[in-house]
């Protein structure tokens, strides 16, 4: 019997051991120190919830209880940094070539960037968000790039975009600690209103008309059928709708 503690025992410290060594590989991953990758991109930890979305992911789909995750948990945690440190590379290399265009086409006539940017990317709104994320980066202070590098980008593409001191932009990097989008983009928002007369405030107003419009199509399919009390709330939003429209 003391034998069979003695085994249970070692195999518990063996275990203990591999999940301490385990949970080491995983901090070095976040902080890119398993890789050369991180010689060539500034590859950033991740935070809190970023690993714990990957060890909930592993968990949730483990083929039962009994399969140990940290070894994956380790890899997929390089993987991820990696991915986002290539994605904020990229932005950036767009960036400075989309600036290096745009200094270039000065020399022509107007339109000739805009023309560019629809042949080079099909699109004008993607090149401006980056060359506005590239401007902003630039424009940060270096200590604060690799906190940039973890905000989430569309923040970063707002933030870029919204008329404000510099000095209050660097707060708001400053501040960061992990929020999400959601909660970057309020606040952002709030601090950074737009003008009256901002071209995007006349687009919000698109986007709602596009939006009831595309609700319109979806009610008249002959598979939505909506029940007595759904009837009711749509009723409710739409008198809502109408009061607002009428101030």
């Amino acid at each position: 019997m003391a034998k069979f503690n003695d085994l249970l025992n070692l195999r518990f410290r063996q275990k203990e051991s591999r999940e301490t060594k385990m949970t080491a590989l995983v901090e070095r991953a976040n902080n890119g120190d398993l890789s050369s990758f991180s010689g060539v991109f500034r590859v950033s930890p991740l935070n809190e919830q970023e690993k714990s979305a990957i060890a909930t992911i592993l968990d949730e789909h483990k083929h039962d209880e009994f399969q140990d995750t940290h070894t994956d948990l380790a890899s997929l945690s390089i993987l991820t940094s990696e991915v986002k440190a290539i994605a904020n590379q990229a932005v950036i290399l767009h960036g400075e070539r989309i600036k290096k265009a745009q200094e270039l086409l000065k020399r022509y006539r107007d339109g000739a960037f805009t023309a560019w940017l629809f042949a080079t990317y099909g699109n004008r709104q993607t090149p401006y968000n980056f060359l506005q994320y590239y401007e902003f980066y630039m424009m940060m202070p270096a200590t604060l790039q690799p906190t940039i590098d973890q905000m989430p980008r569309q923040a970063i593409y707002t933030l870029a975009s919204r008329q404000g001191a510099s000095e209050k932009k660097e707060a708001v990097v400053r501040d960061y600690s992990g929020q999400s989008k959601k909660e970057l983009l309020r606040l952002i928002r709030q601090q950074f209103p737009l003008a009256e007369d901002d071209q995007r405030t006349a687009n919000l107003s698109s986007h709602v008309i596009q939006f009831l419009k595309r609700a319109n199509e979806t009610l008249k399919n002959r598979y939505c059928r909506p029940s007595y009390s759904e009837k009711e709330e749509i009723e409710q939003l739409l008198a809502e709708i109408r009061k607002i429209v009428k101030k």
